[in-house]
């Protein structure tokens, strides 16, 4: 998708797709994006919140979606650049998907390997990452998000790791719930006493992280020295991991144990923010 073909966003929306924009007490879901500027709706991620105790509702700035599961909240055709778009939420989850533009942390060029970058899809998550870090709303970042986190932090990519013939294949084409390589979790950190010393995951990445942003801190690395996960030390929970948890949350209770302290972090949040609503 080019930087245009999604800013045209007239559409008729599905009869189930909610126009209201107010997610009070629900986990946004940031919704995912097809080549005719339509919303794929990020169906594993919501499950995965739901499966561990969230309500999950799915954002996008894209046109709605041509199917969505009847159960799933979709608000679509958002600006991208509405920043009130998490007033009420109690969590985020930004998903997988294309590259991140390497515009955004000024990179030389583009590497002929990148593929299916939105620069809108980056600018809304961008904005909604502006606010949930600002408001201190717990972050689950996965994949392309933990990128899109990094570089909104100030961070950069590596563009195409496969460049460097020491690493591993991470751009694997097998099925999501398929694990393939070993992660070494950092001794004592969040990713260690949910995953233990080391767990073994799926991967499905051409980039990863180059120059970590602050305040993130590494806490997992694959096998090659890939870095794997990372964690704000400035914030009560936002975390960001490279591979794909909610594809094994069914299978691997490391991961179900990831996204229940995600949860668990936005109950937390939803409390301090009713105790600061009563003491007002």
């Amino acid at each position: 998708m080019d930087n245009t073909t999604s800013d045209n966003l007239a559409s008729s929306p599905l009869d189930r797709v909610r126009r209201s924009r107010a997610p009070r007490g629900q986990v946004v879901v940031v919704g995912q994006w097809r080549r005719d500027g339509a919303t794929v709706t990020p169906v594993p991620y919501a499950d995965a919140v739901r499966a561990t105790g969230g309500s999950p509702i799915v954002l996008s700035t894209f046109k709605p979606p041509k199917e969505a599961p009847e159960d799933f909240e979709v608000v679509a055709s958002l600006d991208p650049d509405d920043a009130s778009l998490l007033e009420g939420a109690v969590g985020l989850v930004i998903p997988g998907g294309g590259d991140v533009d390497p515009d955004w942390y000024r990179a030389a060029e583009r590497h002929p390997k990148s593929r299916n970058i939105s620069h809108r899809r980056d600018r809304f998550e961008m904005t909604l990452l502006a606010a949930a870090l600002e408001r201190d709303l717990p972050v689950l970042a996965i994949c392309h998000g933990m990128q899109a986190l990094n570089v909104h932090l100030g961070g950069t990519l590596v563009q195409h790791l496969a460049d460097d013939p020491k690493r591993l294949d991470h751009d694997l084409d097998t099925p999501r719930n398929r694990r393939v390589h070993g992660v070494r979790t950092k001794d004592k950190s969040l990713l260690a006493d949910l995953l233990g010393s080391s767990a073994t995951v799926n991967s499905h990445h051409h980039q990863g992280l180059d120059v970590v942003g602050e305040p993130l801190e590494e806490i997992a690395w694959a096998d090659d020295g890939v870095l794997e996960g990372v964690m704000s030390t400035d914030h009560h929970w936002v975390v960001g991991v490279q591979w794909h948890p909610e594809s094994l949350v069914a299978v691997d209770k490391g991961q179900e144990n990831l996204f229940r302290s995600f949860i668990h972090a936005t109950e937390e949040f939803r409390g301090r923010v009713d105790d600061e609503a009563r003491s007002a």
